[in-house]
């Protein structure tokens, strides 16, 4: 193999790399909830759920017993029971936090935060609570960005032809 073709399978391979890594770091329209069970308690899961004005949140029901999502207040949230294995989704229209329950098992509680188009939400983590991010995203994207540069410049000197 020449040495421009290296360069370029090296290029090339170091740029899908970056893509593959950085691609889930951008923020979607839509958010999941599951609704689970652990130690004989149902629950909805992560708490709270973030989405951007115009964005969508689907409830799927991973139990065995049927739920419904019903706002404290207002009537934003109205679902009718969701059976095993069903979803509900909802888009939101206006930015705002919303609070809903489960009519059949009150205890179960969930808040979505609904933020201004454009604003990226914090990350969300379905086991625990986290706090949200405090550095810059671009940074982030940069050490990708030099992690695939060192990757390309490993497959060159790999590749380069020996004298």
């Amino acid at each position: 193999m020449d040495r421009q073709r290296s360069f370029r399978v090296a290029a090339l391979g170091g740029l899908l790399g970056l893509l593959v890594v950085a691609g889930p770091v951008a923020a979607g329209p839509t958010a999941g909830v599951q609704i689970g069970e652990t130690n004989n308690r149902y629950h909805f899961s992560p708490v709270p759920a973030y989405v951007n004005v115009g964005g969508t949140v689907a409830w799927t029901n991973g139990s065995d017993a049927p739920h419904t999502v019903t706002s404290d207040t207002g009537s934003e949230l109205a679902s009718s029971n969701i059976g095993a294995g069903k979803t509900y989704s909802h888009t939101f229209a206006a930015a705002g936090t919303f609070t809903y329950h489960c009519a059949i098992h009150p205890y179960m509680v969930g808040t979505v935060i609904v933020l201004a188009a454009g604003v990226t939400p914090p990350p969300t983590d379905a086991l625990a609570p986290t706090a949200p991010a405090t550095s810059d995203p671009a940074s982030g994207i940069a050490v990708l960005g030099l992690v695939g540069l060192a990757g390309a410049a490993l497959a060159l000197r790999r590749f380069r032809p020996q004298a």
